[in-house]
């Protein structure tokens, strides 16, 4: 996998980060925004949401919002959100992961021509981060599927696999999240003083 890594981070350019980043706003927007997502869900329900956006829930919880629903929300949920939900997760990771790599390249100097990777192996790690949020994400779904499919005898291994599976995914995406931004500020501060270095040659 580490060499996987290597390749990925000495291959990103900016054009496939920015690419990356289109299609997680497509996505985004579909899932959450557009008739296809959630925000067509909700017409249906009348506010009532999804068990993606619980941090947790029991069974007697995953009982409740799943029954608030009702027949009409629960098709749309397994027939309309789940499947997208199946796409959005890969959009996801590579933005974080597209990002992370290419800002690990720009900073530490990496070039396509290198042959030896010298930098830390913790860097390539991080790469983790947004493998395993989709990771989650994908067996979360999984679990929930099982839940609408025999609503209302909701198997209790499904409730517990998609309730910890989704604590999980949220976990990975905002550390993605937050390696991302903290790349983003050493990013920053690496132009700045390459500016500063070339005005005081100048």
């Amino acid at each position: 996998m580490n060499k996987i890594f290597n390749i990925f981070i000495q291959r990103i350019t900016l054009k496939m980060a920015i690419i990356f980043t289109l299609l997680f706003i497509t996505f985004f927007y579909v899932i959450n925004f557009s008739d296809l997502g959630v925000s067509g869900l909700l017409k249906i329900t009348d506010g009532a949401n999804i068990l993606d956006f619980e941090f947790g829930y029991s069974k007697d919880e995953a009982y409740q919002i799943l029954t608030a629903l009702g027949i009409e929300g629960r098709t749309f949920y397994l027939k309309r959100i789940l499947p997208i939900d199946f796409l959005f997760p890969l959009s996801y990771m590579f933005i974080y992961a597209g990002w992370i790599a290419f800002l690990i390249k720009y900073i530490y100097g990496i070039r396509l021509e290198d042959k030896t990777i010298t930098y830390n192996k913790l860097l390539n790690n991080l790469l983790y981060l947004p493998i395993f949020a989709a990771l989650f994400d994908f067996i979360e779904n999984v679990g929930i599927i099982f839940l609408l499919i025999n609503y209302p005898s909701l198997p209790s291994w499904s409730t517990y696999i998609a309730s910890y599976a989704g604590i999980l995914k949220t976990v990975f995406t905002i550390g993605s999240m937050a390696i991302t931004v903290v790349f983003i500020f050493i990013f920053i501060i690496v132009i700045f003083k390459k500016m500063l270095i070339k005005k005081r040659n100048n």
